[in-house]
């Protein structure tokens, strides 16, 4: 069930106005779709929070505006680079009855075969883009990597799930990688070495 979010429509969006709302806990916001058009609307920042916790990033929620209720999903979030908190939120009107794409972020869960013998775990894909019904939409998809060896790739095709949503992107994109243990320090001594070697020949050329 979607979770409800009250909000405030506002009709000024100058700079000076904005900053107002944020200082006192408000969040700027609009929302736009076939039904309510486009509107600009102010979100309390505590709730929104609460709301996010409750029905994750991606979750369908009801705006109450004005006695109207819309069923939308956050499209699209600024927030501040240094503070973390949120400047501006974009809410899009969804149909409960009709398919939409979602980024849906990747989580990975055990420990891989290949990670106990040294290996290194590459996170190359974080999220991927689903098409489901609004309700279906998953706030995160699990990938089990316990199996994996040194060597093994864990590409898109290879996601196992039993939910009501079909993942888009290219199936035979990598997402996760076991590398084999790092050896750097092995490459640098050899770097360390070659200087010298070519300064030991340049003085023995010098004699000749």
């Amino acid at each position: 069930m979607p979770a409800e979010l009250n909000v405030k429509e506002r009709d000024n969006s100058r700079h000076s106005i904005t900053r107002n709302l944020r200082k006192s806990g408000k969040i700027p916001a609009v929302v736009y779709g076939k039904s309510v058009g486009n509107r600009g609307i102010v979100v309390d920042e505590g709730e929104m929070i609460r709301t996010f916790r409750e029905v994750g990033r991606n979750g369908v929620i009801t705006l109450q505006i004005d006695g109207q209720a819309f069923p939308a999903m956050v499209q699209d979030i600024q927030t501040d680079s240094l503070k973390g908190n949120i400047l501006h939120l974009d809410f899009l009107e969804v149909d409960m009855k009709a398919k939409t794409d979602a980024v849906v972020p990747l989580h990975t869960v055990g420990e891989a075969v290949g990670q106990k013998e040294g290996g290194v775990v590459q996170h190359n894909v974080n999220e991927v883009t689903v098409s489901a019904l609004p309700a279906d939409i998953p706030t995160a998809i699990e990938i089990d990597i316990s199996e994996l060896k040194i060597g093994d790739v864990l590409k898109v095709k290879d996601i196992k799930h039993s939910g009501n949503y079909e993942i888009v992107d290219d199936g035979e994109e990598v997402m996760i990688s076991i590398t084999p243990p790092n050896k750097e320090p092995e490459v640098e001594e050899t770097e360390a070495e070659a200087p010298s070697d070519a300064g030991d020949s340049a003085h023995q050329g010098e004699e000749e």
